[in-house]
């Protein structure tokens, strides 16, 4: 019986706003797509979303690896930015919240999510948490889910889980979850999926 819903909120509750800034940063100040791929997806940046560093550790680091002509912390807020509220997910999320425990699951930054909370007001609507900086630990790691289920106190089988990706999905697959994937407009396919499942009448 299923009892919980699982979010993963970048490209599922919001944009995924590392493309969507990537892509304005090199329109808007002509920055390079590869050199700012580099810093975000560099070993740093994974240590900001485990908790390892601080954010201003973390772009302190990247402002001296960019090219003298680039800002750190013009990336920094375009990044955060790129991360748009989905306002149908939200919406879903709210009639799930009637008759489920609602879960986020994310690997995630801190000072991010504190950001996006400020600007959409997003976290009042979970009843869980999980955050990759508060266990130093992230998908797909297994690990990572078994913090989930610990702090659930639920099985597998008792929750579905919504992402954008299957690859960083697999760790929570593992154990028994239900995955559905989402893909940026399709939401219409996944009240579909949670018709079949009975979830949603």
């Amino acid at each position: 019986m299923i009892k919980a819903i699982a979010f993963d909120l970048g490209g599922v509750l919001f944009t995924e706003g590392k493309t969507v800034a990537v892509k304005k940063l090199a329109e808007k100040y002509s920055y390079d797509k590869d050199i700012m791929l580099a810093i975000l997806k560099s070993k740093e940046s994974l240590d900001l979303h485990y908790g390892l560093i601080t954010a201003n550790q973390f772009w302190e680091w990247a402002q001296n690896q960019l090219p003298k002509n680039y800002d750190a912390q013009t990336i920094r807020k375009e990044w955060y930015d790129g991360y748009v509220l989905n306002n149908e997910m939200l919406e879903l999320l709210k009639q799930l919240k009637a008759n489920y425990k609602i879960i986020a699951f994310s690997g995630n930054i801190k000072e991010r999510i504190e950001y996006l909370d400020k600007k959409y007001g997003f976290r009042k609507y979970f009843d869980l948490e999980i955050y990759s900086y508060d266990h130093h630990v992230c998908k797909p790691q297994e690990e990572f889910t078994k913090i989930l289920l610990q702090e659930s106190k639920l099985y597998g089988d008792e929750i579905v889980y919504i992402d954008d990706s299957a690859y960083w999905s697999k760790g929570a697959a593992a154990f028994g979850i239900k995955i559905l994937i989402y893909k940026s407009g399709q939401i219409e396919s996944l009240k579909g999926k949670f018709k079949i499942l009975g979830i949603l009448q």
